[in-house]
């Protein structure tokens, strides 16, 4: 099964990392505004893009303070399903190193490269964010 990964280090402690990727207020300063998401295990996050058009669910499975988030897909772009969206934090000198993973991919077609390419983009609105508290989020 094929996976997306991206690394990269930011300028921030993890545990403001962690935050930005788990609480509303950090996930809608970055990803998208139409966010609805809480930090809990179990709990389904909606994220909106395209007007409504485009709706994903992610449920939350895996949450270690500072250190881990995982998703599982319930609902998304074309080809998530089954996939599932993973951040691994690790303090660096600098700040946090990031590991990202969208894995679990049916294969390399589809909706792969671009996904991939998406993901890049949004990964930098989050270092920016959390870098100077600025960030380029979906608002369509």
């Amino acid at each position: 099964m094929p996976d997306i990964l991206h690394e990269l280090t930011i300028e921030g402690k993890p545990e403001a990392v962690y935050k930005a990727i788990t609480e509303q207020d950090g996930l809608s300063s970055w990803w998208t505004v139409h966010a609805t998401a809480q930090p809990k295990v179990g709990a389904v996050d909606e994220f909106r893009f395209g007007g409504g058009q485009i709706v994903m669910k992610m449920e939350v499975s895996k949450l270690e303070p500072g250190k881990a988030v995982q998703w599982k897909a319930l609902q998304g772009a074309p080809d998530w399903g089954g996939t599932q969206v993973t951040w691994d934090l690790t303090p660096i000198e600098t700040g946090t190193k990031l590991l990202f993973g969208h894995r679990d991919y049916a294969s390399t077609e589809g909706s792969f490269a671009s996904v991939s390419y998406q993901w890049a983009w949004f990964l930098t609105s989050l270092k920016s964010y959390i870098e100077t508290g600025k960030g380029t989020p979906n608002t369509l």
